[in-house]
């Protein structure tokens, strides 16, 4: 005779589970089958309700977005002559540098522009687009479970945090001090290059989005995942910029560097490689190779979101992270005897919803 597994939701274990969640992967009688159901549904509900206070966000926005671009239309007519003279200036200097020098020279010159936020909240609209694309199908077929679920909620999160670094309610402001339009200057420089980082993970955990630049926690438990960046770094300096979210400040996660020769997958298994890094409650990686000045360090702990430029050093053989919200800069020297160059970018993340934001990732040396 075969066995029967009871109904997790009845108090009585007479009661067979004749349905298995493929989701929850837990057995359920039929009453309760619906029940568990209905829950999931309303929590669906309760994403595309949050999902439309955004969308109702982004409309409200768009009136003063209108307002930025007559702002910035007049600044342009404002600004043009200054401009003008401003290159002319600039292109005498090239023709007197330019004689003086014999043979090839290296020119660059290096113009700050000013990004405006409008842009860059046009591109977070369209991947919200995308996901209303996403729910509509899901409520209509009722096909999703609950790590589509979890990876929705985590989405909604970058999505509000998008609006407040990008919410174009931002009054311009000229300083009278100040030049409006900055010189151009020539310097004799390398053009900075911009790496294509992405991320990838073993773990059947983690989600990606925004084509593996947002590496999320869609697990159905608490449980170890490991991430790592794809990109090699074994010469010169490069600058990374992360946003990094936690759940709660229950549970550790930690970024670091690795080997190359390290094995994800088994880092554990690997007592002669080390990796470098800190941990979300001050502590780093490994401990007994922190710089004196590490000692009882308050910076990450107790938060759930911080921006962080981490700066990788494989020249001088050390990395760095400066947090932008604390202003802090912490620094730790790597033996590479312990982590052998080339390096690559490591994550640990323990808790659902934990995630990782790839935001940038330049080499500048």
């Amino acid at each position: 005779m075969s066995s029967k597994t009871a109904c997790v939701a009845c108090d009585s274990k007479d009661i067979s589970g004749i349905f298995k969640c493929e989701g929850c992967s837990q057995s359920f009688c039929l009453k309760h089958t619906n029940e568990h159901r209905c829950l999931l549904n309303s929590e669906l509900d309760d994403i595309i309700l949050e999902h439309e206070n955004i969308f109702n966000t982004f409309n409200e926005n768009k009136q003063e977005s209108f307002l930025l671009f007559d702002q910035i239309n007049q600044w342009e007519k404002d600004s043009i002559i200054k401009i003008q003279k401003t290159a002319q200036d600039v292109r005498i200097q090239i023709q007197q540098f330019a004689e003086l020098q014999k043979g090839e020279i290296n020119m660059f010159i290096k113009i700050k522009k000013k990004r405006f936020l409008c842009y860059n909240l046009e591109q977070t609209k369209k991947k919200f687009h995308q996901m209303t694309k996403e729910l509509e199908t899901a409520r209509e077929n009722q096909e999703y479970l609950e790590k589509d679920l979890y990876r929705w909620k985590i989405l909604l999160e970058q999505f509000k945090y998008d609006l407040t670094i990008l919410s174009p309610s931002i009054i311009l402001y000229q300083d009278p001090n100040k030049a409006l339009v900055h010189k151009l200057f020539l310097s004799k420089s390398n053009q900075q290059s911009i790496l294509k980082e992405t991320l990838v993970s073993y773990s059947d955990q983690i989600q990606f989005d925004d084509n593996h630049h947002i590496a999320m926690h869609c697990g159905l438990h608490p449980t170890p995942a490991y991430i790592s960046g794809t990109q090699e770094y074994s010469s010169g300096q490069y600058q990374i910029r992360l946003f990094i979210s936690k759940k709660t400040t229950e549970f550790v996660l930690s970024f670091n560097i690795m080997s190359k020769l390290m094995d994800m997958l088994s880092t554990l298994s690997q007592p002669q490689f080390f990796t470098y890094g800190w941990q979300s409650n001050d502590c780093i990686n490994p401990s007994q190779y922190c710089l004196s000045n590490e000692k009882n360090v308050s910076d990450l702990k107790g938060k759930t979101t911080f921006h962080v430029d981490l700066l990788i050093d494989c020249d001088k053989q050390k990395i760095s992270y400066f947090n932008e919200k604390t202003k802090q800069t912490r620094e730790i020297n790597v033996d590479v005897k312990k982590c052998p160059l080339p390096w690559k970018l490591y994550f640990y993340l323990y808790d659902v919803g934990d995630t990782v934001r790839l935001l940038s990732s330049t080499k500048i040396l």
